[in-house]
């Protein structure tokens, strides 16, 4: 790296920081974080800044639909009035995000929950990520090994997706049906016919999210449930990337049911081959496996291995280990300390380091994972948990 590339890379940041703090979509991003985000996961020198804009972006997006909107969006997608499809709608919404909002209906007599896209929204973002685009593009001249035009594009496809309830109905059919038999996972089938870009109608489902839980046995045992969901998709061929205790469902029948699969992504069995292979070289420290396993991978070339393995035993520290360790926001602030306590290290590594784009939105999945279960603040035996998973897909889970 020459001595004025760090200066263009925060140029470049500065430019996207300010997209995302001043469009729409920047916004809903900003708004999204706000709801997973711990104030104390921000250095103390930045919260001040950092809060007021979070605190900005949902405040800006809040805002209910009225009945009428949702009446309309319906209308519009369904080529007649909601009453022809419903017995009844529900005006009041079950939940509101930055994106949507949910209420509660009846079709044919059974219950149901119509998710309706915030309208001009998605076309919003269209807009917002070709801005983003042509500020990150330059990213590719500065860091050549991460391919960063292939990650921008990448980001930007799974990010439309989002905005796209139609092609969410269709990943969550998928998920619904590969979990129909499953004996303590669900996902509520959606129903294809009513499905389009702005609507989403699926089973109504009952539970206590995992995030109103008590804390105890029941709460921990759900947010396990939820880990070996994420992680075992992997194995399975597509995960989803965007766990959130909100939307992790403890049924009556003791079922964990998982709900809004707007953010997910295609595992090639590959890929989930050669991770479970990398776990399994971390687990028995083995550094050359661990080296060949991340070449596999695209992400380090094989003599990488040894320092990538002293690494990571340094930075996990004894969520690393055999014995089951809480994994909270202080044992993720450690991390973090061991991991600047080694800069010479990280560095090297990070020098070497390349990032294929399919693997980018799995990283996400694992990222989400990992701060939402430190909200919690969850005991496990993690390498082990993560091994099964990888190995196992859903049948790990019981």
């Amino acid at each position: 790296m020459s001595a004025d590339e760090p200066d263009r890379i925060e140029a470049i940041l500065r430019v996207a920081a300010r997209i995302a703090t001043t469009t729409p979509s920047g916004r809903v991003l900003l708004a999204r974080i706000a709801a997973q985000l711990d104030p104390d996961w921000v250095p103390e020198a930045m919260r001040a800044r950092v809060s007021g804009h979070l605190e900005t972006a949902l405040d800006a997006t809040a805002e209910p639909l009225r009945r009428e909107t949702v009446e309309a969006i319906l209308q519009q997608a369904w080529g007649a009035p909601a009453s022809d499809e419903l017995d009844e709608l529900d005006p009041e919404p079950v939940a509101v995000t930055p994106t949507a909002q949910v209420h509660r209906a009846t079709l044919a007599g059974a219950p149901v929950a119509i998710k309706v896209l915030r309208p001009g929204l998605s076309a919003a973002v269209r807009r917002d990520l070709v801005l983003l685009e042509g500020a990150l593009a330059p990213l590719a001249a500065v860091l050549p090994q991460l391919d960063g035009l292939a990650l921008v594009h990448e980001a930007r496809e799974r990010i439309l997706d989002e905005f796209d309830l139609e092609h969410e109905a269709t990943v969550q059919r998928r998920f619904a049906r590969a979990l129909r038999r499953h004996p303590v996972l669900s996902v509520p089938a959606p129903v294809s016919r009513l499905a389009g870009e702005q609507v989403l109608v699926s089973e109504w489902v009952d539970g206590t999210p995992i995030s109103r839980m008590p804390a105890g046995p029941e709460r921990e045992l759900a947010a396990v449930r939820l880990a070996g969901f994420v992680l075992g998709g992997a194995r399975e061929g597509v995960m989803h990337a965007g766990a959130d205790l909100d939307d992790a469902l403890l049924t009556p029948a003791g079922k964990l049911a998982v709900l809004d699969f707007g953010s997910a992504c295609a595992v090639p069995a590959a890929g989930a081959e050669l991770a479970q292979q990398a776990v399994d070289a971390f687990v028995r420290r083995s550094g050359d496996a661990l080296g060949t396993a991340l070449d596999g991978l695209g992400l380090l070339p094989p003599a990488c291995g040894p320092a990538a393995l002293a690494l990571l035993e340094t930075a996990l520290g004894e969520l690393g280990g055999e014995a089951p360790t809480r994994l909270d926001l202080d044992a993720l602030a450690g991390v973090g300390r061991r991991i600047a306590s080694e800069p010479a290290g990280s560095l090297e590594l990070l020098a070497a380091a390349r990032l294929p784009a399919e693997h980018l939105w799995p990283l996400r999945a694992v990222g989400q994972l990992g701060a939402a279960l430190a909200r919690l603040g969850v005991t496990a035996a993690w390498p082990e948990l993560v091994a099964r998973s990888l190995r196992d897909g859903w049948a790990a889970v019981s």
